[in-house]
């Protein structure tokens, strides 16, 4: 008698996530496995035109917007050569919403949710690197520690929006039938995690796993803005005290 197979391990994944979640450690600490390729978002705006020369890529920007699981499945297809055990990009909430109300529909997916439940931590981050354009670095200079100029009324805008759009995606995320992980910003920087990630994805662990990215504001919340009173006194009487503190 013949033994039953072991299904095989989705060789293909997905990171979905917001922005500022952690999706971008994530690709790094990732790519830095030997096995695993990750890329980055695949679904950005500026992923296939350029801000300055939109006209020539117009068709480009259509032909992906038209039949986004084309593009995705071309992605995946283009790099099916390049040694890789697990291969995998970006797919930001926001970016295609086909991309999203299609995913159910393919299969051969691994997918990896990331959310950051400090939404301050979030939302600070998210506004100081939309002024700056500076959405990562790994190299610590000024810019780490350049203070915020925002205000309770503007954050709690951006932290309900934020709040709101993860706590219906998760629900939605966990009805998927993919192989799926569900992860909190913080889960990264806790000890085992390469191990816990590699096990998802099942490959081995590499030891030289090790993002190159660093903190681009204090770990300390609080200590990121100009005016820090305000802030201070919005997210103690809403019951979110909790998110002023260090994160992680």
């Amino acid at each position: 008698m013949t033994a039953a197979k072991t299904p095989s391990r989705p060789r293909r994944f997905l990171i979905v996530g917001l922005p500022r979640s952690g999706t971008t450690y994530l690709m790094t600490l990732l790519n830095a496995h030997r096995d695993i390729l990750c890329a980055g978002e695949q679904f950005n705006p500026y992923a296939i035109i350029n801000a300055e020369d939109e006209i020539r890529n117009f068709p480009a920007l259509i032909k992906r917007d038209a039949a986004p699981r084309v593009h995705s499945a071309a992605f995946f297809k283009a790099h099916a050569g390049s040694g890789h055990k697990r291969i995998g990009y970006k797919l930001m909430i926001g970016h295609n919403i086909r991309m999203l109300t299609g995913l159910s529909k393919m299969k051969g997916l691994s997918l990896i949710y990331v959310h950051r439940e400090n939404k301050l931590a979030q939302i600070s981050s998210l506004i100081k690197a939309d002024k700056t354009k500076r959405w990562a670095q790994s190299r610590e200079d000024a810019h780490v520690n350049k203070k915020i100029d925002a205000g309770p009324l503007n954050i709690s805008q951006y932290w309900h929006e934020f709040a709101t759009y993860d706590f219906l995606f998760s629900q939605w995320f966990d009805s998927l039938p993919q192989k799926k992980l569900m992860l909190e910003y913080r889960d990264m920087f806790q000890g085992g995690f390469e191990q816990r990630i590699c096990d998802f994805l099942g490959v081995d662990h590499d030891p030289a796993m090790k993002s190159p990215l660093i903190k681009q504001g204090a770990n300390t919340i609080l200590e990121r803005f100009e005016k820090p009173g305000p802030i201070r006194d919005y997210f103690t009487r809403v019951g979110k005290e909790s998110w002023l503190g260090r994160e992680i």
